[in-house]
């Protein structure tokens, strides 16, 4: 089925590949030659070298599940606070699946995956591209489980819908619905609406205000998320102490 988003921005230009090594990979190559408009959408059903965060691999069965990429130009805001782009894309997501799933226990993982009752079902990769101190743009790279099986694999720490809904999706109407999601924040951002985007993001988080586990310098810390600064460092707060953490410099323990 044709994919026809109702938006304003994100996804008015699609770019459909049955089979691609990496839509954010194509994303950057149009982006950087002036071949993509503000909101483009590179998506895929087959990607053969997805990546997600720290070079990981994203695995993802052909045909199963949603792989696009979005091609988004700075704004004043995304310029200034470039967290707050991956805060608005994570929140979309976020919002997405739990309204889908309802009454699930539906979290962000700091910085940007989405676990549903502490498995992976969605994560997002934000690449910036930067001259000297300024942000020529950014891709986004989106992948949800949709429709593949996790059950029988104890290996890998991930859910799909259909697992938590019990019934095979429409992956075309899925990417349709979670286009005009996206475009609803990524509108409230570059209109500097913004104040419910830090707060929303912050009470999402898995462990917000509570004491959680995570490896830091091969040791186990336990200590309270408190939230993320304005770069996405996370803010941990033990003894009445807070402290700031890098992305892949602490890892939280999920159980």
């Amino acid at each position: 089925a044709k994919v026809k988003p109702n938006t304003q921005i994100i996804g008015q230009n699609l770019v459909y590949f049955a089979r691609l090594d990496s839509t954010n990979n194509l994303a950057m190559e149009l982006f950087k030659n002036n071949m993509a408009e503000n909101g483009t959408v590179i998506y895929t059903d087959q990607q053969t070298k997805g990546r997600g965060q720290m070079q990981k691999e994203w695995i993802s069965q052909p045909f199963e599940n949603l792989m696009f990429s979005i091609v988004l130009k700075p704004v004043t805001n995304i310029s200034t606070s470039p967290f707050l782009l991956n805060k608005s894309i994570t929140l979309a997501v976020y919002n997405f699946i739990s309204e889908k799933l309802k009454h699930e226990d539906v979290k962000i993982k700091w910085p940007n995956d989405i676990m549903v009752n502490s498995k992976k079902i969605a994560g997002i990769l934000v690449e910036n591209s930067y001259s000297g101190h300024q942000l020529n743009g950014s891709i986004v790279g989106i992948g949800v489980n949709i429709n593949q099986s996790f059950e029988e694999n104890d290996t890998i720490n991930a859910t799909s819908m259909c697992e938590q809904l019990n019934e095979v999706l429409d992956k075309s109407l899925i990417l349709e619905k979670l286009l005009e999601t996206i475009d609803w924040y990524y509108l409230k951002l570059i209109n500097s609406d913004t104040e419910f985007i830090n707060v929303d993001y912050a009470l999402n988080l898995l462990g917000f205000g509570q004491e959680s586990e995570f490896i830091y310098e091969d040791k186990v810390l336990k200590a309270k998320i408190i939230g993320c600064d304005d770069d996405g460092r996370l803010i941990l707060r033990k003894n009445k102490v807070d402290d700031i953490y890098l992305h892949g410099e602490i890892k939280q323990v999920i159980k």
